[in-house]
């Protein structure tokens, strides 16, 4: 209870403007297309429950309601009745094509929220470590060592999806846990082919996948920061690391693996610096240092135009829908875990945690990615959700004949009897995953 308590006091805010906001506009979407096709909307409500305040116009309620979570729309003649006919102004009495459209109008705007967040991330431009598919170390044992990859292999792709650079290289592997994956590599200029397959690790989300590869990065200093053990040895931006205690130095994975093995003793190093080569010694530090001792790798900001912008985020999107397939699969196919879903109280410690910790650019990546689950969701063939109502559209214009009132009633309460459970169960599952970080 203590635990519930806490999420409610503390992290209602952050949920609200994240998942609010998003349901929202899902909300706004269904009301502009309902109003475009002349459909009369009796209530626009920002929040559930009781009225606090607002204002009529056109024959709408426009309200702020006391629960600030989301909103929804009541639109004339929504629910069939028996015996009744619609008016020309209500939702049933409009063609098929056009109650399709105002249903698909919620988690479109979804998708678009999602579209437009990551390009316009994009546009802004973020800081980036270069990470690439090349391997730098393989953990003797683990998946990727018992596939035969070594250090320099450049994955080029997995179960034929490309592999850009290691972010998708490991979000490949971690949605794959236990899963067989074709992998295909360049070695020594030969395209070769080898099959790799995830370890399960349980974690906070759900099971991961894991195979033990660290990525390539380029033994130049990307900064210094001041004042720190670094800073006084001389390092600087540009710097090559060419040797760390006499051994030759293939990537940062060198560097990080000799200071744990120094535990805190000095380290010298041997930097190239504009064709010339110079003795460095990072003095010993009592404690770990943060970044290497005061320096970090290369980053660099990746920024782009309108059109590239709007491609990369279709293409970021696409892959996160691909993934959640994944995700759904495993748990149809009994692999998976309930750790994987997320309902209201896990939601609202993430967003706590990412507005605290990411910043503005974090929390719209976030808000993102939980506007396009809430899309993709709504639009599952649920009754209740968008995507039921859908599906009886569907079903009806199959058979060319509106479905009887009974048959409707009997599909609603299936979707509320099982929408009821799935809620049950993932606030369930937050309340134990809360319980057990404690």
């Amino acid at each position: 209870m203590e635990v519930i308590q806490r999420i409610l006091l503390i992290q209602p805010i952050p949920f609200i403007i994240v998942l609010g906001i998003l349901v929202f506009f899902h909300e706004a979407g269904h009301f502009l297309m309902a109003k475009l096709f002349r459909v009369r909307v009796e209530v626009f409500s920002f929040g559930f429950g009781k009225r606090l305040f607002g204002f009529k116009a056109g024959g709408t309620d426009y309200r702020v309601s006391l629960i600030p979570l989301g909103g929804y729309v009541s639109m004339g003649g929504e629910q069939p009745e028996e015996n009744h006919v619609p008016a020309p102004d209500e939702f049933l009495a409009k063609p098929k094509w056009q109650r399709f459209l105002i249903l698909f109008a919620g988690p479109l705007m979804n998708l678009l929220i999602a579209l437009g967040f990551v390009a316009g991330i994009d546009m802004h431009g973020t800081k980036q470590r270069q990470t690439t598919a090349v391997v730098d170390t393989v953990t003797a044992g683990d998946p990727a060592a018992r596939a035969g990859l070594r250090r320099g292999d450049r994955i080029v792709s997995i179960d034929g999806e490309p592999m850009a650079d290691f972010d998708d290289l490991k979000l490949a592997i971690s949605m794959h846990a236990g899963t067989p994956l074709h992998v295909t590599f360049v070695r020594d200029g030969q395209t070769l082919t080898t099959t790799l397959t995830p370890r399960r690790e349980d974690s906070d989300y759900g099971p991961v996948g894991r195979a033990g590869i660290v990525p390539w990065e380029e033994p130049v200093v990307g900064d210094v920061a001041p004042g720190s053990v670094a800073a006084k040895a001389g390092l600087r931006a540009g710097d090559r690391i060419v040797t760390a205690n006499g051994a030759p130095v293939y990537g940062y994975a060198d560097i990080e693996q000799m200071l744990i093995a120094l535990k805190g003793a000095p380290l010298p190093l041997t930097i190239e610096r504009g064709g010339t080569r110079l003795p460095v010694t990072l003095a010993a530090v009592r404690e770990k240092e943060p970044t290497l001792r005061g320096f970090i790798p290369r980053t660099y900001v990746r920024k782009l135009g309108f059109v590239a912008a709007v491609q990369d985020s279709a293409l970021q999107n696409w892959k996160m829908v691909k993934f959640t397939g994944t995700a759904v699969r495993r748990l149809v196919a009994g692999n998976g875990s309930m750790k994987e879903l997320s309902g209201p109280l896990r939601i609202a410690q993430i967003s706590e945690e990412v507005m605290r910790n990411a910043g503005l650019l974090g929390t719209l990546a976030f808000m993102a990615m939980i506007s396009l689950q809430l899309g993709i969701m709504n639009l599952l063939p649920i009754p209740v959700l968008d995507g039921g109502h859908i599906m009886v559209l569907l079903v009806e214009g199959a058979v060319r004949r509106e479905l009887s009132l009974r048959v409707k009633e009997r599909i609603q309460f299936a979707g509320i009897l099982a929408l009821g459970t799935l809620m049950l169960v993932v606030i369930t599952n937050d309340i134990i995953v809360a319980m057990a970080k404690r």
